[in-house]
């Protein structure tokens, strides 16, 4: 049975944020929040350095915006660096896939993917007094889905403006590339 959160090493590390070691006490709202993600309660919108939700809690709808910190310049070369190569030693992945080794690789250079939750600026307008509220644990619960979904996402967040060249495949070529008239001998 493969894990629902978290499922590849991409989506760990972000559910690994909220479902932290170092916590006193488990956080009670952590079973509402998968609840949530797992039912498709959190819409989410995700660009460079922002992730907002619509979180849908017995027909009450929640405006969730979580803020998220860019690579510095020297992380963003790295990453770069690092996904370049990995990229050229794994051709043929579907698009927005990245290998589970690269995530080991970014972390063995200090390069975090995800974001920990004291470096996040979160705003929910719920009135709940815990922080983060349920509303922003379901978001960042999905956002791990659907980082396991396609990798890439964990980088985009990241790196804004940042579009990643995939080595070009030998045995590929684009059918954009190819002119029709000539292609048939016409």
């Amino acid at each position: 049975m493969s894990a629902e959160f978290g499922a590849t090493p991409w989506g760990r590390v972000w559910v690994r944020t909220v479902e932290s070691t170092v916590a006193a006490a488990p956080n009670p709202a952590l079973p509402k929040a998968r609840s949530l993600a797992r039912n498709h309660a959190a819409t989410l919108s995700v660009e460079a350095g922002r992730v907002e939700a619509e979180v849908v809690v017995s027909g009450v709808t929640h405006q969730v915006r979580i803020d998220l910190p860019n690579w510095s310049d020297r992380e963003q070369a790295e990453a770069e660096r690092l996904i370049g190569k990995a990229l050229g030693d794994h051709l043929g992945l579907a698009a927005g896939d990245l290998p589970d080794s690269l995530e080991a690789d970014l972390r063995r250079d200090n390069i975090g993917v995800a974001v920990p939750l004291d470096e996040m600026e979160a705003v929910c307008p719920c009135r709940t007094r815990r922080r983060p509220c349920v509303h922003v644990l379901a978001t960042l619960y999905t956002l791990s889905q659907r980082i396991d979904e396609r990798p890439m996402l964990a980088v985009e967040l990241r790196s804004p403006g940042w579009e990643p060249t995939a080595p070009s495949d030998p045995d590929w070529t684009p059918l954009g590339d190819l002119d029709a008239e000539d292609f048939y001998g016409a």
